[in-house]
């Protein structure tokens, strides 16, 4: 089979035109980060939605806030729940704020972004990410993992492409605790 698929002379017409997609992720990355988002995100509307952590959203919405001033309406900002679950997920897309909102800005970490992105993807909403840590892939990947409202893992979901835009800001990143900093090395170790 190896020999077969390293020498086109042996593949069918049909297997050499046979095309798979992959989305790619793309980001900004620095401190003055969220600087790009109403060029960014502008082409997709002009109201957002934050959704994530309490924390995060103390940590990143203050200065997301005052970079879309003038240019993106933030119409609310939600939490997210206290899990990256199915219902939580569910939830969200009953708010009328998500329901009227352009695109959706997921701030946070792995859960809160898992959480969101499911959201998004099943309501075909723009998802743009900010992330708060370094813990982990959730940012760029079309991935997320679910877990039971008791906290067991239950599956993962796959959206059809990861966000549209993931705005790293390097000084939220460092300002996380450090713990969350080893996570991140340890999860991309792990693969």
């Amino acid at each position: 089979m190896l020999k077969r698929l390293n020498s086109l002379k042996y593949l069918t017409q049909k297997e050499c035109i046979k095309m798979e997609h992959q989305f790619l992720p793309s980001y900004t990355l620095g401190e003055d980060a969220y600087d790009a988002v109403p060029k960014i995100c502008g082409e997709f509307g002009k109201t957002a939605v934050i959704i994530g952590g309490n924390k995060a959203r103390a940590a990143a919405e203050e200065e997301l806030r005052k970079s879309c001033k003038g240019k993106l309406e933030i119409t609310d900002s939600l939490w997210y729940g206290d899990d990256a679950t199915f219902e939580n997920a569910d939830a969200l897309k009953q708010h009328e704020s998500v329901q009227k909102s352009d695109m959706i800005f997921a701030v946070g970490g792995g859960r809160a972004i898992d959480t969101v992105k499911k959201t998004a993807g099943e309501m075909n909403k723009p998802l743009f990410v900010f992330p708060t840590l370094a813990s982990n892939c959730a940012p760029v990947t079309a991935v997320g993992a679910y877990y039971y409202p008791t906290h067991a893992f239950r599956s993962v979901w796959y959206a059809h492409r990861p966000s549209y835009h993931t705005f790293i800001n390097t000084r939220v990143i460092a300002e996380a605790p450090t713990e969350y900093f080893w996570a991140g090395i340890g999860d991309a170790l792990s693969k």
